[in-house]
């Protein structure tokens, strides 16, 4: 084996290593994500059972804005 295909492949194992910790901090990610966004929703749906106007604001009409086509705001 050349020294330059010695050096290739620790680039290579070094590129999959990276790669693999990339997967795996993604995958962390997404699942936090993921639990945010139900718990948002969950606290949504709570406030609209409340009565809360969330047309009204600024902020409110961001969350109309990102919601799913089949929840109803009237």
């Amino acid at each position: 084996m050349t020294e330059r295909e010695r050096v290739e492949g620790m680039l290579i194992e070094n590129r999959l290593s990276e790669l693999k910790d990339t997967v795996r901090t993604l995958e962390t990610v997404e699942t936090t994500l993921e639990s945010l966004r139900e718990t948002k929703w969950a606290l949504v749906n709570e406030l609209k059972a409340m009565g809360h106007d969330f047309t009204a604001t600024t902020e409110g009409m961001d969350v109309v804005l990102s919601a799913p086509p089949s929840m109803r705001w009237n």
